[in-house]
């Protein structure tokens, strides 16, 4: 039987359970996944299952601000739709997730959790079930926002303690609307402990290492990243490539090495759907999927090298060629005013 790797014990540092992330896969993993359709063709697909459950969502939305039960079964077929088209190709879904826009930012937050975790979960080849769960969790972990005041969720400055406690209470709401739901207990978890911190640090229970479950860890991830990169009543968003560094210094910290690494090498260096600036000047959009760090990615160029629109967008090759035009640095999804959404 593997026992779990405990680290050393220091003066200020609790005992830390570590499960070697292979261990817990054992039992897990039952995945094989292959990319099998192009990322214009599986867009249509993604695109209508995302507006499904955008729609769907939206009619929770205002069935538990009336402090009803929701029915969270019509969710379902929409999250399976979505979870298929991840599966055939992980791009389409991927390009739907990084669409923000501050306005919208409560359920675009929750429905990209709901992709990126899925899309995570395909990286470690888990099976098909806990795929759904996973994208259940995604979309759920937050909906105890819900019955937070606007006023709180869109304050644009730096919250006191009474308003920071009142925010951390959107897990007992979350508990509370999903009470007697029939979902699993790893998606109820996720709901309670996502925002547990490796080394302890975290909320409600101070939890800390394998101790928080599994969807819970890999929640937490999705969660900071798409709000780092999501524009925020209080916050601007950043770049891709910031946000994934900031991610992998807080590797063993904030979060379990191995499932930030298994969460970058899924995205990629350059996801499909983020803005970039070529060495010419030129500013582009990522419009296919290179998983891990590779660096050759199909793009759309948007602006020429004087920031103005080009009337005919066109698509280039990175081709890594000394001499050869490349990317200079990645942008954040609202650079030189552009709309996020009219880049679809």
């Amino acid at each position: 039987m593997n026992q779990p790797i405990t680290s050393p014990d220091t003066v200020n540092q609790p005992r830390i359970n570590t499960l070697p992330l292979n261990h817990e896969l054992i039992n897990r993993a039952g995945g094989d996944y292959k990319i099998s359709t192009d990322i214009l063709s599986e867009l249509r697909v993604a695109t209508l299952a995302y507006l499904s459950i955008q729609q769907e969502f939206n009619r929770i939305g205002k069935t538990v601000k009336n402090y009803q039960r929701p029915d969270l079964k019509r969710l379902e077929p929409f999250v399976e739709a979505m979870l298929e088209s991840i599966i055939r190709n992980p791009a389409a879904a991927v390009w739907l997730a990084r669409l923000k826009s501050k306005s919208s930012y409560a359920y675009r937050h929750s429905i990209s959790c709901a992709i990126l975790c899925c899309v995570m979960g395909r990286q470690l080849n888990l099976d098909k079930k806990e795929l759904f769960q996973l994208a259940l969790s995604g979309l759920l972990m937050d909906i105890g926002k819900l019955h937070l005041p606007d006023s709180l969720l869109r304050k644009s400055t730096e919250l006191n303690s009474q308003e920071r406690a009142e925010t951390r209470s959107h897990i007992e709401h979350g508990l509370a609307i999903l009470a007697d739901s029939n979902l699993s207990s790893e998606v109820i978890d996720a709901v309670q402990y996502h925002h547990e911190r490796f080394n302890g640090c975290g909320y409600p229970k101070q939890l800390s290492g394998t101790d928080i479950p599994f969807y819970a860890r890999i929640a937490g991830i999705v969660d900071c990243y798409d709000a780092m990169t999501s524009p925020r009543y209080y916050a601007t968003p950043i770049p891709h490539s910031e946000a994934t560094l900031k991610l992998a210094g807080w590797r063993g910290r904030l979060f379990q090495k191995e499932l930030v690494d298994t969460f970058i090498q899924a995205i990629g260096l350059y996801p499909p759907g983020s803005l970039v600036e070529l060495t010419n000047g030129e500013v582009a959009v990522v419009s296919d999927y290179k998983t891990g760090m590779g660096r050759k990615p199909k793009l759309t160029v948007i602006l020429d090298v004087n920031k103005r629109r080009l009337a005919k967008k066109k698509v280039i090759s990175i081709t890594g060629k000394e001499g050869s035009i490349d990317i200079a640095r990645n942008l954040p999804p609202d650079a030189y005013n552009l709309d996020p959404e009219a880049l679809f």
